[in-house]
């Protein structure tokens, strides 16, 4: 029961004194207390009253001695902050893995068409695993047979899927490392960044893939990004680039619309289509 509650019952309770005596009783006290007393007595009321309000709504909080302060929840201070470019390549990651994730089949062909510099489209049907006959442009320019490697027969298998490719970012650093250095017999930013335009457009990469395939990039020392940077059809984006060795000027590796986080192509070539398809020359 609280004092409020006491008090109105108790005045229920009560008889009320005379008038004659409460002047009495009243001549007395007023005789005895002085006004800064009265107003000491009002504000500690008053600081009470409060300390009553506050005591009704809040939690009493028990610290013993040997009580540790409880460890602050990490705040976003308190993480690591990403350079821009990888917190753009971030972004296109988080795009890339809603898509469809399709696990191709050998006998399939990976189509791609690209716009060239000067208009002109480049098509092109890869196999899968990389012994059926695709086609494309050779080095002359004109459209022939990509000859596969069947099994059994004296020739290099070039793979368009690779199951072994990793989803985790820090894994597919070390891969393309490896990768480059079969390729081009080097790690280095260079070879690496040179094998990025073979690995993003030349291989069918299911989305965990790709993703990891962007936050890889972010994670190397040396890339940057250049706002302002249009595709081979004028499309304008943001391109992920680097500083060749022997150079001073970047060159760009990718470009990514800045809306959508959608990768458009390069300077020199745009990606038009990428697609699976169960046979050559077959359109997506």
């Amino acid at each position: 029961m609280d004092e409020i509650t006491l008090v109105r019952e108790w005045g229920e309770e009560t008889r009320l004194p005379s008038v004659d005596r409460l002047a009495a009783a009243r001549t007395r006290v007023m005789s005895e207390i002085s006004p800064p007393r009265r107003t000491r007595r009002w504000a500690s009321l008053l600081a009470a009253g409060a300390a009553a309000a506050i005591a009704a709504v809040t939690v009493p909080q028990i610290v013993t001695p040997s009580a540790q302060p409880p460890t602050p929840a990490p705040s976003s201070a308190q993480l690591p902050k990403l350079t821009p470019v990888a917190a753009f390549l971030d972004q296109a990651a988080t795009t890339v893995e809603s898509e469809p994730d399709v696990v191709p089949r050998g006998d399939q062909f990976l189509y791609l068409r690209f716009i060239e510099w000067d208009g002109s489209a480049n098509e092109g049907w890869l196999s899968i695993d990389g012994r059926h006959d695709g086609w494309g442009i050779d080095q002359d320019g004109k459209y022939a047979t990509i000859p596969g490697c069947p099994a059994g027969d004296d020739c290099k298998v070039i793979v368009r899927y690779r199951d072994d490719m990793p989803t985790d970012p820090e894994a597919m650093a070390g891969w393309l490392r490896r990768a480059a250095r079969a390729d081009f017999g080097s790690d280095s930013l260079d070879a690496v960044t040179k094998f990025l335009g073979t690995v993003s457009t030349r291989y069918w990469m299911r989305p965990a893939q790709r993703a990891a395939l962007y936050r890889a990039i972010g994670l190397i020392d040396g890339v940057s990004l250049v706002e302002g940077v249009k595709d081979s059809r004028g499309r304008e984006g943001v391109g992920v680039a680097w500083v060749p060795t022997g150079q001073t000027s970047r060159s760009v590796v990718w470009i990514f619309d800045p809306e959508t986080f959608r990768m458009l192509g390069t300077p020199e070539s745009s990606i038009d289509e990428i697609a699976l398809v169960d046979r050559a020359r077959q359109k997506a």
